[in-house]
């Protein structure tokens, strides 16, 4: 008697193979979407924490330049001009016994700074202006202003309402004060939301403190 034996061939069949494709391409379309939102949070956030501590210095050096702002070398006040996104002053900022003009203002959603050296005989402030961005991805708007100005009667409470802007020039030396609240984001339409970096300046050298 024979036996007869049939050889099953092994492996697999077209529809397994097209299924284990399929399962493999959706496990690895999983895997990179996954490696590319992680990607972009963690450079969403170092973006954002590169963009908090510009913000954070440029303020620290508006501070100290502001604190120590004193009468231009040409005799005009220590404050020429007071506005809601702008701000000029005069102030000794490279420590070069002579007294630049320096301008901090807002821009294309950018805290710009732009410094003009005295020159001249009788001196003046007539040259160039050199300018450079100190912050980016500022979100300050018409409602939000940057700068806030006060004189002697301020008390230090939340409820001291600011001085109208832009300021007088008959009143810029009765400015003692002027608060910086810089709002940033960089990218409006993604958590976190703005933060607001704020800091409240005295100046020195003024009026009433001579």
């Amino acid at each position: 008697m024979k036996l007869l034996f049939k050889n099953k061939q092994s492996g697999f069949t077209i529809i397994e193979t097209l299924v284990v494709l399929g399962i493999f391409i959706l496990a690895m379309g999983a895997v990179s979407g996954f490696i590319i939102y992680a990607y972009r949070a963690k450079s969403f956030s170092m973006d954002q924490a590169m963009a908090i501590d510009s913000a954070r210095n440029g303020i620290n050096k508006l501070t100290k330049e502001l604190r120590e702002a004193i009468q231009s070398d040409s005799g005009t006040y220590l404050l020429e001009s007071g506005e809601d996104f702008e701000i000029i002053f005069y102030s000794d900022i490279d420590k070069d016994n002579q007294v630049e003009r320096v301008r901090y203002f807002l821009e294309d959603e950018e805290l710009k700074k732009g410094v003009i050296n005295p020159a001249g005989e009788p001196i003046d402030y007539s040259g160039p202006e050199e300018k450079k961005i100190v912050s980016k991805y500022v979100k300050n708007t018409s409602s939000n202003p940057l700068f806030y100005f006060y004189d002697q009667t301020y008390a230090g409470k939340e409820t001291d309402i600011p001085l109208s802007t832009p300021i007088p020039g008959d009143i810029l030396d009765e400015i003692t004060l002027i608060g910086v609240k810089m709002a940033i984001d960089v990218n409006p339409h993604r958590a976190p939301r703005v933060l607001e970096i704020e800091s409240k300046i005295q100046l020195r050298n003024t009026k009433q403190n001579y």
